[in-house]
């Protein structure tokens, strides 16, 4: 028989709504180890304790912004709204029924009274609660960076007061398309802003978000954007730093300061820092294993040293304590100069040697053989191209980044797919900063209440890893 319901709208009910969420809820599961206790006192300073009217309380509205990036919500307007029919978000936020949800204009001027510093005390705070449950050891850190575009356009950059003289590249060139210096085609009706124009972070700033610069692969599109460098504990994956720049720092640049940081905020020593070739300067290493910490970092070039290990193998000799070399038929080289941009050391012999010499036709290139004696060039760090070079051949060295691949990136991945890391939402340094703790602080309460999600997401990826594994053994056998 077929059913049919009557609509009958009740003028007054009275129903437990806290009922009607299901009790493996992420939210319940995140409301369970969410701890704002401290909130209060943090802020109460933001405050006049007597004057004005009362303001949303500051855990609701912190509640409020986790919702907004756990989901990825846009805009605080449809937050709001949201919040206002979503029973979850309702109690999450711990707001009855008849509570009226704070307007949206009121969680714009919250968020810049707070300010940076308090942002980074809740994401100090939820990495502590996650050190307390045992997720944090430091025995493993992974490192990595990712780039975020900025909300400003890039056709609306403006030329700077002060360029600089040696800005001389030339704007890359495509098939069949015309492109400016920054990548983009000439073909957008806003062409007329940049054609015939070289934009570069030493020329042109954006008039909307001068902190944002130009950012982007050699020969592809440039765009305006920021960079994040994260930090997470291998083992548990929880993010331990978040830092912001400007699109245009490389990671090498950041690598030990972030590596300082990070222990002095936790008081932990970093026993293994794993990342990729973009952190492995020969300056890094070396700085890393002064401070007795173990590297699973590829060189920055598998060119890096070559030259010098070539010159070994053919027969030159080099005396570290001495700091003298000697050429392979037994001559005594003379130190030539002191090259610092090259981070080496220039030996050379006479010329009236080299072209007496019964190996000159192997040991000489065309140039030198017309032009000049040889040279031989002696790395500063070549002690350790030399060690790093070995270790990337070992089969621990490759496994730990391929678990990097997965562990580092897949935390990226996750934040730009489903909280919002793929744009900035606001402009200037400091705010961009701010989504990024909460971000990351999403993701770490994600990891402290051990959702059902992410345990699935670490299934498969193990099962990919050791999948890569069985390959490995079959292809050596």
């Amino acid at each position: 028989m077929q059913g049919q319901h009557h609509y009958q709208p009740e003028l007054f009910s009275q129903i437990d709504y806290q009922s009607l969420i299901p009790q493996g809820h992420l939210l319940r599961r995140i409301d369970k180890v969410l701890d704002l206790s401290f909130l209060r006192n943090l802020t109460a300073p933001l405050y006049d304790g007597e004057k004005g009217r009362p303001s949303i309380d500051p855990e609701i509205f912190v509640r409020m912004i986790l919702l907004e990036y756990l989901y990825n919500i846009n805009s605080d307007r449809q937050l709001c709204e949201e919040i206002g029919y979503n029973l979850a978000y309702r109690w999450f936020c711990k707001l009855s029924l008849t509570d009226r949800v704070p307007d949206h204009s009121s969680i714009t001027r919250i968020r810049d009274r707070l300010g940076e510093k308090t942002y980074k005390t809740i994401f100090d705070q939820v990495v502590e609660q996650c050190r307390a449950k045992g997720l944090i050891k430091l025995g493993q850190v992974m490192m990595d960076g990712s780039t975020m575009k900025a909300n400003a356009s890039i056709y609306a950059m403006k030329e700077r007061e002060e360029k600089s003289k040696d800005d001389n590249d030339d704007p890359p060139s495509g098939s069949g398309e015309i492109f400016s210096k920054d990548g983009f085609s000439n073909n957008d009706f806003r062409q007329k802003n940049i054609l015939g124009k070289k934009i570069s972070n030493k020329t042109h700033v954006s008039a909307s978000d001068p902190d944002a610069s130009l950012s982007g692969k050699k020969g592809e599109a440039k765009s305006l954007s920021y960079k994040t460098h994260h930090a997470i504990d291998a083992s548990s994956r929880v993010i331990v730093d978040c830092h912001v720049t400007t699109g245009g720092t490389s990671e090498v640049t950041v690598a030990l300061d972030r590596v300082d940081f990070i222990e002095q905020s936790l008081g932990l020593k970093i026993n293994e820092l794993i990342a990729d070739r973009g952190y492995g300067s020969a300056e890094n290493l070396e700085k890393l294993e002064e401070k007795n910490i173990k590297t699973n970092i590829p060189l920055w070039s598998s060119s890096s040293g070559k030259t010098f290990f070539e010159e070994i193998e053919f027969g030159f000799k080099y005396d570290p304590i001495n700091k003298t070399a000697q050429c392979p038929e037994g001559h005594q080289m003379h130190t030539a100069t002191r090259d610092p941009a090259g981070h080496r050391t220039i030996f050379t012999l006479s010329r009236q040697n080299c072209l007496k010499c019964p190996r000159a036709m192997n040991c000489l290139s065309e140039y030198e053989f017309k032009n000049r004696a040889k040279r031989f060039g002696v790395p500063d760090h070549y002690e350790i191209f030399a060690t790093t070079a070995k270790k990337q051949e070992e089969p621990e060295f490759k496994k730990k980044l391929w678990q990097r691949m997965w562990k580092m990136e897949g935390i990226f991945a996750e934040a730009k797919s489903f909280h919002g890391l793929r744009r900035a939402r606001y402009r200037g340094r400091a705010k961009v900063q701010i989504q990024v703790y909460m971000i990351s602080t999403v993701q770490n309460l994600k990891r402290l209440a051990g959702t059902a999600s992410d345990l699935i997401q670490w299934f498969f990826l193990k099962l990919d890893f050791y999948s890569f594994e069985v390959r490995n053994l079959s292809a050596k056998s």
